[in-house]
């Protein structure tokens, strides 16, 4: 068996020579050199990693939960839709018996000629001085078979305004309603609930379209604006508007 002239052994000598200096003569343990280069810097790199999972984990602690988004099905969906469809049926019900419980209508406006065509509900109010809404931007575009008077409706208070619309415009020719249906229940008077609905938050266009042959004459529109239980929140006259050439 071949033997070498130097065993390994435990240590390791190293010469550094610096002339004109003697040479110089170092041993160094084999162990000693393992924890310089592996195990010092496997110690050191443990230690970095402990600080940064430590400090990752105070701020995680510190964070609020992640909130996840809620996946809905559509069979889920339509049921939140129905609940807000009943809970919205139910606040008509509760305005509406609260309505029936107030008795009749008192100041309902019975004095304005025009209402007398619009049946009153039972327990209908008068919430004009409360100022909902107002109108603004009248108009008046005349085409051969019909009259288009458009005004703006404007909401003054923070929360949404919905009901009714009804116009009516009067010459000495009579009185035709807007929508047309009202036309058809003038004599004993149009439900409310036939009125153009609307809903206003801050302002809403309406155009209301009378079928009226040309002739030279002049006309004024009547407009009230009614809540959805069919309380009186407005009633305007406008000024009197001359059909025909301009």
């Amino acid at each position: 068996m071949q033997e070498y002239i130097q065993k390994n052994g435990e240590e390791v000598a190293i010469v550094i020579y610096d002339a004109p200096l003697p040479p110089k003569y170092f041993r160094l343990s084999k162990k000693f050199i393992r924890h310089v280069f592996v195990v010092f810097p496997l110690l050191f790199v443990g230690v970095i990693v402990a600080f940064f999972v430590w400090g990752l984990g105070t701020r995680l602690g510190k964070a609020p939960a992640p909130s996840l988004p809620s996946i809905m099905t559509d069979s889920e969906s339509k049921l939140v839709t129905l609940e807000n469809e009943i809970k919205s049926l139910e606040q008509s019900n509760k305005e509406l018996s609260n309505k029936l419980a107030a008795g009749a209508a008192t100041g309902s406006g019975a004095e304005e000629p025009y209402l007398m065509m619009i049946k009153k509900p039972y327990g209908m109010q008068n919430f004009t001085a409360e100022n909902r809404v107002t109108l603004d931007q009248f108009d008046l575009v005349q085409e051969n078979n019909s009259v288009k008077f458009k005004f703006q409706i404007i909401s003054t208070t923070d929360t949404k305004v919905t009901g009714h619309i009804i116009v009516f415009m009067i010459s000495h020719n009579g009185i035709l309603g807007y929508p047309a249906e009202i036309n058809n229940y003038l004599a004993q008077g149009a439900k409310y609930s036939l009125g153009e609905p609307f809903s206003v938050s801050r302002l809403r266009p309406t155009v209301a379209e009378f079928k009226h042959i040309y002739s030279e004459e002049s006309v004024k529109f009547v407009i009230y604006i009614l809540s959805r239980e069919g309380d009186l929140l407005l009633t305007r006259e406008t000024e009197a508007f001359k059909l025909g050439p301009k």
